[in-house]
């Protein structure tokens, strides 16, 4: 049974409410999983731009102090020059507030920038090597508050190795975290985003908000632990204040942080569960106001339609005398009678029509043709039903089978089509079905049956619309562009490349005229691309290239089709600038050559760093002079030259006479203003061709090169005599040195570099020993002295490694009480041939030398092992210790004695005594003295031996706090018979006494020397008298046993 015409009128919109719901409904499902996947790619995407960011500090970082500690001066640094040569290098790096250098113990050596002297954090951590080892040379230390500025840093630091390869300290570079600032930026970013970066132990190096109060902190949130333990990845959580969020993290490579960014997730679905509100309010709407204009319209035509209807039926059975009888409504009426011209007018129009199939079936055979050519299929849309139809070129278009050549619904065609394109329909279709528009075009991606996606111009219009306008049906093309857009993709990609490229970028044609420049091409040459276009590269040319050199270029060209290479060139202002430039041909399908493309990049300050660390590695940072490594490599030429020419060449050896009193009593700033003034004087002295070289500190070295005779060298030495001799004056102060000057000849003394150095080395002491302000030529006899002393000195070593010293104890005693107050340690070689030697016969030779403190250290490292093992005997006796004063103001001295001392912990630091001699200990009184407090302040005793044979014993009394004075024996042994002597004597005694010191008399070899000193007020001796140097084995033995003498006890009674 047939449905009446109001079902019919009902039913397509019936038919179209369901797809409608169903669309509205699928695309609030699809617009909240799309927004959703976008935020989060869009927050990784912000993650891995913070990482990024702080990726690129810390590999710039990381990159400078490897070139800083691969540095030989940084290698070769010591604490009284460092500091101006890490100020040099600092500036260099301006990124980073501050540039260190620890020694392997983690200790300051110097920095760029004053700061407290307080040892580098890293230094805290004992096992700070193993971890720069492990780490493949870089470490990142934790963070900290900077003891500079007060902001918190992480230190980065890069070991230096020595010439073996072993770490001897680290360079360190301070970056202050809250300049990890990323500013990052969108119009779209909720104000209620959080991102910034952790450390693997969850502390809090940066955050956006509020960062000062943040940095450093560790908060208690487990979202804070997740984040610090994740690597890449993405998850949701509550915030510190409650807000539920999306965060993302990325790993940083070579730091173990973590970069995270947070989005609310409200923020993500509130926009899309607002849009599906609003779709659905207005399906409802829709759906409603079609539901009751079909009703109305079905109640108005039903009527004269079914009349009409019985009319066209009967036509439609073949009865061709079937006219419609005109009734009802005027149109209804009208429409009868049109329906019986229709038939009249059927049988002549068959006729027409049957020669119109075959003219338009041989234009669709060739309209077939041309569209499956081009790639173009047709398809039709009825809406009423919501199927779509395509032709048999669309079908092979899509790879489908012809079994799959059926109508599809809307929706198996919206499946079809990639989802970030469906939205870009919809606006152009709704507009042509309302008649708005002739007809919509629209280019989509579309699935193809093997999966892979096609690019499609869809174009279509209306081809039937119902009473209200509205249009039922569609017919259209769609046009496979896929080649078309992946062409034109590749030409935008190509363009963008060419305008956002970092590198400056050349077209030109093969006569060389330029046709194109991109931007950077502009920044660099400073050409605008309408200056540049139809001039030749020519323009840019500096003369720095000769034309061998673009000769050679072309050739590479035309045989290879590239060439790469450095050149100078010059920009629009006349400024020099050097690039790195790759020129390739392009060639046409048949090898001809059509264009040539230049990519250049500035790489003007990377060759002005590289001048500037040559100079650094060749030059001394001070003077400007050359340093030992350019020294080397001169004075090897110059040789080689003279040796061609037959010549010989001098090398003076150069130490300023009183330069150290400047430095102590001015400060060094002022000592480096007498350096640089001094060198001035001495290099204008010297002739052209001859070379200055600054060794370090005050010393020099000339090359005086082409000498024909020796005497010729003697002007250039007086005037460096006096160059060196003459006042200098610096500011409102005038000050004046001298020289000692050493000359070594090649080839007379010596073919080797070095050797001829160490010849005019020894000659300058020889000139210092001959009054000073005067040159010495090098004497073979004196070198054969300095050879002995160097096998003594060897066999003095080889002394001390196997042991062959020993040491024996002279006691003190209190002539008055009958107390053993100490012992003396005094150094005896156990010699394996000429037996057991005092230290006159060995001493001498160590005069000057560094084995002095070797054996220093050995001594007293032995005579605290004595003292621990005799108080585990039960005697506690103090020992005195006879110290060098070259050995006591060596570098690092009060360290290696408190670390001596650390080795036997039982023996109280105030039973050792260091006895220092008056003399010796004259030449920098301010340094000894800042020595021995430093000493006394870990319990150590000090005394002056020999007191009274110098030339300052007032001076010393009063700056050197020395707790004991001792009367040189060569004053007590002859007290007696020499009232000089005498004299001497009482006088030493009421110094000491005047000062607060105590005394005691050495060279007490009878009773009458002791009964002599205690009513002067001495009751503390030592000498043969009491008793001579035992072994430590022997002492304990006599300390029991000793007694004093009567006459001493009688003598003090009187």
């Amino acid at each position: 049974m047939q449905a009446p015409l109001r079902t019919h009128l009902l039913l397509p919109l019936l038919a179209l409410t369901v797809p409608l719901a169903a669309l509205l409904g699928y695309g609030a499902y699809r617009d909240t999983t799309e927004a959703r996947s976008q935020a989060l790619n869009a927050q990784r995407s912000l993650s891995a731009i913070v990482a990024a960011d702080v990726g690129r500090k810390i590999e710039h970082a990381r990159t400078t102090l490897l070139s800083m500690a691969s540095s030989p001066r940084i290698r070769g640094l010591d604490a009284a020059q460092c500091n101006s040569v890490l100020a040099e290098l600092h500036a260099l790096t301006p990124d980073f507030p501050n540039l260190l250098l620890t020694d392997r113990q983690g200790r300051l050596v110097c920095s760029a920038v004053p700061t407290p002297h307080s040892p580098v954090p890293l230094a805290d951590d004992p096992g700070w090597l193993q971890t720069l080892t492990s780490t493949q040379n870089f470490h990142i230390g934790p963070p900290h508050p900077s003891p500079v500025s007060g902001h918190w840093v992480s230190i980065l630091s890069m070991p230096v190795r020595d010439a073996q390869g072993v770490v001897d300290g680290a360079v360190h570079l301070p970056m202050e975290l809250r300049a990890l600032d990323m500013a990052l930026w969108t119009p779209n970013l909720p104000a209620d985003s959080r991102y910034g970066i952790f450390d693997a132990q969850g502390v809090l190096l940066w955050r956006n908000q509020d960062p000062e109060a943040a940095i450093g902190t560790q908060p208690d949130w487990e979202m804070a632990r997740r984040i610090s333990a994740s690597k890449n990845g993405v998850f949701e959580g509550p915030g510190l204040e409650g807000t539920v969020r999306f965060y993302a993290t990325t790993k940083i490579p070579q730091t173990g942080w973590v970069a995270y960014f947070g989005l609310p997730s409200a923020t993500i679905t509130a926009e899309v569960r607002q849009r599906a509100i609003t779709t659905a309010a207005a399906g409802a709407l829709i759906v409603l106001a079609l539901s009751l204009l079909a009703i109305a319209l079905a109640r108005r035509i039903e009527q004269p339609v079914r009349s009409l209807a019985e009319a066209a039926r009967a036509f439609s059975r073949g009865d061709r005398q079937a006219y419609a009888q005109p009734q009802g409504p005027t149109e209804l009426a009208d429409l009868a009678r049109d329906f019986n011209t229709m038939v009249a007018d059927r049988l002549q129009a068959e006729t027409q029509l049957q020669a119109q199939r075959q003219q338009l079936q041989a234009a669709k055979d060739r309209l077939d043709l041309a569209m499956h050519i081009a790639r173009m299929g047709l398809w039709t849309w009825d809406l009423r039903t919501g199927m779509v139809q395509g032709d048999d070129t669309l079908v092979q278009i899509f790879g489908d089978q012809d079994s799959e050549q059926r109508p599809m619904s809307i929706e198996e065609w919206r499946g079809r089509t990639h989802p970030e394109d469906l939205a870009a329909l919809g606006p152009p279709l709704a507009a042509c079905l309302k008649g708005e528009t002739e007809q919509f075009e629209v280019a989509q991606r579309v699935r193809h049956h093997d999966g892979h996606w096609l690019w499609g111009l869809w174009r279509g219009r209306v081809t039937e619309r119902d009473a209200q306008g509205r249009g039922i049906a569609m017919m259209g093309s769609f046009h496979d562009i896929t080649e078309q857009r992946q062409a034109h993709e590749r030409l935008q990609l190509a363009a963008s490349v060419f305008t956002h490229a970092r590198e400056g970028i050349t077209i030109t044609d093969t006569r060389g005229t330029i046709i194109d420049v991109n931007d950077t091409f502009t920044r660099i040459t400073g050409y605008s691309r309408e200056e540049a276009i139809g001039n030749n590269p020519r323009m840019l040319q500096s003369g720095r290239q000769g034309p061998e050199f673009y000769a050679s270029m072309w050739q590479s060209l035309t045989e290879h089709g590239h060439w790469t290479g450095e050149v100078w060139n010059r920009r629009k202002n006349g400024e020099l600038f050097a690039e790195i430039i790759t020129i390739s041909a392009v060639r046409n399908p048949l090898g001809a050559t059509t264009h040539y493309v230049a990519l250049f990049t500035d790489i003007t300050s990377i060759k002005e760093n590289e001048r500037k660390l040559e100079r650094i590695a060749h030059y001394d940072a001070l003077t400007g002079l050359p340093n030992r490594v350019l020294l080397a490599d001169r004075l090897q030429q110059t040789m080689a030259r003279c040796q061609r020419k037959g010549h010989s060449l001098a090398v003076a050896f150069i130490d300023l006479d009183g330069f150290k009193a400047v430095n102590d009593l001015h400060g060094h700033e002022r000592g480096d203003d007498l350096l640089v003034a001094l060198a001035q004087r001495l290099q204008s002295s010297l002739r052209e061709g001859d070379t200055l070289s600054r060794m370090g500190g005050d010393e020099f070295v000339a090359v005086l090169s082409d000498l024909e005779h020796v005497r010729d060298c003697e002007p250039v030495l007086e005037r460096m005599l006096r160059a060196a001799a003459d006042p200098v004056r610096l500011g409102d102060q005038l000050f004046q040195v001298s020289a000692s000057i050493g000359i070594t000849l090649f080839p007379a003394d010596g073919v080797a570099p070095d050797l001829l150095i160490r010849h005019a080395d020894q000659a300058m002491y020889q000139a210092k020993q001959a009054g000073k302000n005067r040159y010495h030529l090098f004497d073979v006899e004196q070198d054969t002295a300095v050879k002995t002393q160097r096998e003594e000195i060897a066999r003095l070593r080889r002394a001390l490694a196997e042991q062959e010293f020993v040491l024996h104890y002279q006691p003190k005693v209190n002539m008055r009480t009958g107390q053993v107050i100490g012992a003396e340690a005094l150094i005896r070689w156990s010699h394996p041939e000429r037996g057991l030697l005092l230290p006159a016969a060995f001493l001498p030779a160590m005069q000057d030398h560094a084995i002095t403190q070797d054996v220093g250290d050995w001594v007293i490292a032995t005579a605290l092992r004595q003292m621990a093992d005799w108080q585990a005997q039960g005697l506690s006796l103090p020992v005195s210790v006879n110290i060098d004063a070259q050995h006591l103001q060596k570098e690092g001295f009060s360290h290696r004695l408190a670390a001596l001392l650390a080795e036997q912990p039982q023996v109280p630091p105030s039973l050792l005594e260091l006895e220092i001699l008056e003399t010796s200990a004259l030449e920098d009184i301010a340094e000894v003295s800042a020595i021995m407090h430093r000493c006394q302040a870990m319990g150590v005793r000090f005394a002056l031996d020999d007191f009274g044979t110098g030339y300052s014993s007032l001076t010393y009394l009063k700056r050197l706090g020395a707790e004991v004075i001792k009367i040189d024996q060569s004053f007590v042994r002859d007290m007696q018979t020499d009232p000089d002597d005498l004299a001497i004597v009482q006088g030493v005694i009421g110094l000491a006494h005047a000062f607060h010191r105590e005394v005691i008399a050495e060279g007490v070899e009878t009773i009458a020397h002791g009964t002599l000193l205690l009513p002067l007020g001495c009751e503390r001796a030592q000498g043969y008298g009491i008793a001579r140097p035992m072994p430590a084995s022997e002492l304990p033995h006599w300390v029991q046993h000793w007694k004093p003498d009567h006459a001493w006890t009688a003598a003090f009674s009187l």
